[in-house]
């Protein structure tokens, strides 16, 4: 009795499905990291008991812990934010700002620049908290 010798197949082709396996996996995970955006700044805002969360359809002003400004995702000089905030509410009159305020800035620099906004005009400006913990 002559038994037929099943044909092996080759390396090749047992390694090419964990390879797609393994691209699919890495599109998903850049796909899935891209979704959200990340601060320019490094800010650990302060915590609140409020409940309420924000919407998300007004402009956010970052300060950092050691007072540097972001504003629209770039680094503004404290001597230029005034400006670059009245161009922008001049051209959203409807627009509203958030100050998020990293929990180890000096609270009188931040309430100083809060009064430097409220002086050119600002009427609503929105103050972001984390949840207790």
């Amino acid at each position: 009795m002559q038994l037929v010798k099943p044909k092996r197949k080759s390396a090749a082709e047992n390694v090419l499905p964990l390879i797609n396996v393994v691209f699919l996996l890495l599109i998903f995970f850049m796909l899935a990291g891209a979704l959200e955006k990340a601060d320019l700044l490094d800010i650990e805002p302060p915590e609140t008991l409020s409940t309420e969360t924000p919407d998300d359809t007004t402009a956010m002003l970052l300060v950092d812990d050691d007072g540097t400004l972001s504003f629209r995702d770039e680094i503004v000089p404290r001597a230029q934010i005034v400006a670059r905030l009245q161009a922008y509410f001049a051209e959203h009159p409807d627009g509203r700002l958030k100050l998020k305020a990293d929990a180890g800035s000096d609270a009188a620099d931040v309430i100083a620049l809060i009064e430097e906004l409220r002086a050119v005009g600002l009427k609503e400006l929105g103050l972001l908290a984390t949840g207790a913990s």
